[in-house]
C-alpha cells in the first residue's frame, strides 16, 4: 500500500511538473504573440475574407450549407470560413476579435505540441523545448498575425489532436475513430491537412522501428479520406515560369531556405520571390538541402528519432515544395507552422543528447545561453508582430526585404488607398504602372483614387485601361457606370452595371445601382427585382433590407 501511494505522490509531482513547464510555455507564447491583438485588418485578402465577404455576415442552417458546398477563394476551408461567420455573429468587424481567436489557436497548438512531443520522446524537458520554440518562433507570426490565415492554426489544432489520438489509441477503438474524426475536420480548415495519413505511418515507424503491411492497412480510411480531399483540394493554378530543369531544383531550394529561416528568423518577409541574380542562392539553398539529405542518409539511417524528425519535416511540407509552382511568390513563413515541429524535435534529441556529457557547471551556461536565445526569439517574435499592424507596414517592410515583389508594391499601394494617404497613393501607383503596366489592379485603383478626387476624366482614362487589360473588371464596369451616371448619361451607366453583373453575378453594388436606375425611372418592380438579387449576394446590407421593406 506504502508502495502504491509513494507510485501516486510520484506521478502527482510529474503531472505537475510537465503542468508547470506547459504554463511557462505558453506565457512565454503569450507574450512573444500578444501584440499581434492591437492590429487591424491589412489589405491582402482580408477584404476578401474577412471585410467584402457576404458568406460570414449571416450565420444560418443555409449559410453554413453554402459555406460547406462552394470553396472560398479557390481553396476549400469551411471551417475556417465558418469560424469567421461565428465571429462576425458575434463581434462584426472588430479586428481584435478574430486576432485573439488566432492567438487562442496557436496557444493550444503549442499546448498540443508539448502533449505529443512528451508521448514521443516521453522526456518533459524535450517536450517543453519543441513547444517553446513552435510557440514563439517569429516564422509563425504570419500564421498568427494574419486574420486571413486562420487555417493555419485552425488545421494545426485538429492535426496535432488526431495524431495524440492516434498514439494513444492501442486498446482503445474510440482513440482511432477520434482520430479519423479530428483529420477530417483538419481537411476541412485547410488542404495541407493531407499529410497526416503520411506522418501517422512515420509515427509507427518511431515507435515500432519499421512499418509493416499492417500499418498500410489500418491507413485505408485516412488514405481513403486524403484522396478525396486531394481532388476537392488540389487544382491547377498559374504558377512561376521556370524551365523544367529549375523546376525539378525548386523543392530543394525551398527544404534549403525554411530550414535556415527555422535557424535564422532575422530577415523574414511577408513574400519571397526569385529575383534576377538570385541564382547563386537559389542554387545554395538547393546543394545544402541536397548535402543535408545525402549526410542524414548516410549517418542517421538507424537512428529513429531524428530519422522521424527530418522525415515529419519533409512529409508536411510536400504540399509546398512547389512541384508545381503556384503563383509569384516561390515560399513563404506561413508553410513552415507545421512542418518545423520535425525541426525543433531534431533539435530536442540532440540536445538531450549532448546534455549528458556536461558537468553541472557546463550545464549551467547551456541553461543561461537557452534562456538568452528564447528571450531573443520571443522579442523578435514580438517585433515582426507590430510589423503586421496595417498595409503600410508590412509592404513597407517586404519592399524593404524583397524589391522584386511586384504584388508587394501593388498591395503598398492599395494600403496607402485606405489610409486615405492619397498623395503616397498616387506616387506609388504611378511607379508601379511604369514597373508593370500590364497589371490591372494598378489602373483600377489610379482610376478609384482619382474618382474619390473628383478627377473624373483621368478615373474614365484609367478604369477604360483596367477594362483593356481585363475586359470583365466587374468594378472597374461598375466604376464607368457610375461616372458616366454623373455625366447624366444614364443609357451608358445601365450598360456598364449590366456588364457588371454578367461578369460576376454576385456584384452586390451593381446590383444595388441597377436598383438605383430603375427607381429613378418609376419602375418599382423592376428596382425591387434588383434590390433583391444585391442582398441575395450580400445578405448583411441592412440598408438594402430597409429599402426593400419600403418599396413592398
Amino acid at each position: 500500500m506504502n508502495l502504491e501511494n509513494e507510485q501516486l505522490a510520484i506521478d502527482t509531482r510529474g503531472r505537475a511538473f510537465f503542468a508547470a513547464l506547459l504554463f511557462l510555455a505558453l506565457a512565454f507564447t503569450w507574450l512573444a504573440m500578444s501584440p499581434c491583438l492591437n492590429n487591424g485588418f491589412i489589405n491582402w485578402d482580408e477584404t476578401e475574407y474577412l471585410i467584402n465577404n457576404p458568406r460570414i455576415k449571416t450565420l444560418s442552417w443555409e449559410s453554413v450549407k453554402t459555406i460547406f458546398s462552394t470553396p472560398d477563394l479557390k481553396m476549400y476551408s469551411p471551417l475556417s470560413t465558418l469560424s469567421y461567420s461565428l465571429e462576425y455573429h458575434f463581434a462584426g468587424l472588430k479586428p481584435g476579435i478574430y486576432h485573439a481567436t488566432s492567438l487562442f489557436l496557436h496557444l493550444a497548438d503549442t499546448a498540443l505540441v508539448m502533449v505529443l512531443a512528451r508521448l514521443l520522446l516521453g522526456g518533459v524537458w524535450a517536450a517543453f523545448f519543441i513547444a517553446l520554440l513552435f510557440g514563439i518562433h517569429p516564422a509563425h507570426v504570419e500564421s498568427v498575425a494574419w486574420a486571413a490565415e486562420r487555417k493555419d492554426v485552425l488545421y494545426a489544432f485538429f492535426y496535432l489532436s488526431s495524431l495524440i489520438a492516434y498514439v494513444l489509441r492501442p486498446g482503445k477503438r474510440g482513440n482511432y475513430l477520434l482520430s479519423l474524426a479530428l483529420f477530417l475536420c483538419a481537411l476541412l480548415s485547410k488542404p495541407m491537412a493531407l499529410t497526416l495519413p503520411l506522418v501517422l505511418l512515420l509515427v509507427d515507424y518511431l515507435k515500432q522501428g519499421k512499418i509493416e503491411r499492417r500499418h498500410w492497412l489500418d491507413k485505408i480510411p485516412f488514405f481513403i479520406l486524403m484522396a478525396v480531399f486531394a481532388g476537392i483540394s488540389l487544382s491547377p493554378a498559374a504558377g512561376l515560369h521556370l524551365h523544367w530543369a529549375k523546376r525539378l531544383v525548386v523543392p530543394f531550394y525551398n527544404l534549403g531556405f525554411y530550414i535556415y529561416t527555422l535557424l535564422w528568423p532575422f530577415n523574414l518577409s511577408a513574400m519571397y520571390v526569385l529575383a534576377p541574380g538570385g541564382k547563386p542562392v537559389f542554387y545554395a539553398f538547393s546543394a545544402a538541402a541536397l548535402a543535408g539529405i545525402f549526410l542524414l542518409w548516410k549517418y542517421f539511417r538507424r537512428d529513429k528519432e531524428v530519422v522521424f524528425g527530418a522525415a515529419f519535416f519533409v512529409v508536411t511540407l510536400l504540399p509546398v515544395l512547389q512541384f508545381f509552382p503556384f503563383g509569384p511568390v516561390i515560399s513563404a513563413d506561413r508553410y513552415t507552422y507545421v512542418p518545423s515541429i520535425g525541426v525543433f524535435f531534431i533539435g530536442a534529441v540532440c540536445a538531450r543528447r549532448i546534455w549528458r556529457h556536461f558537468d553541472p557547471v557546463n550545464r549551467g551556461i547551456i541553461v543561461i545561453c537557452a534562456f538568452s536565445a528564447a528571450l531573443t526569439l520571443a522579442v523578435t517574435a514580438s517585433v515582426r508582430c507590430t510589423v503586421w499592424k496595417d498595409g503600410v507596414s508590412l509592404w513597407s517592410d517586404t519592399l524593404r526585404k524583397q524589391p522584386q515583389a511586384a504584388p508587394a508594391l501593388i498591395n503598398l499601394c492599395g494600403a496607402y488607398i485606405q489610409a486615405n494617404m492619397n498623395d503616397k497613393a498616387e506616387a506609388c501607383l504611378s511607379q508601379a504602372i511604369r514597373i508593370y503596366p500590364k497589371n490591372d489592379d494598378n489602373y483600377y485603383n489610379l482610376g478609384f483614387l482619382s474618382a474619390q478626387n473628383k478627377k473624373l476624366d483621368k478615373a474614365e482614362e484609367c478604369f477604360a485601361k483596367t477594362l483593356e487589360i481585363s475586359p470583365c473588371h466587374a468594378p472597374a464596369l461598375n466604376n464607368m457606370g457610375n461616372i458616366y451616371l454623373l455625366k447624366g448619361e444614364a443609357a451608358k451607366a445601365e450598360l456598364y452595371y449590366t456588364q457588371a453583373v454578367q461578369c460576376d453575378n454576385s456584384y452586390a453594388a451593381a446590383y444595388r445601382n441597377l436598383g438605383k436606375l430603375a427607381l429613378s425611372r418609376k419602375d418599382t418592380a423592376k428596382a425591387v427585382l434588383f434590390y433583391k438579387k444585391a442582398l441575395s449576394a450580400d445578405p448583411a446590407d441592412k440598408e438594402t433590407r430597409a429599402l426593400l421593406m419600403t418599396l413592398r
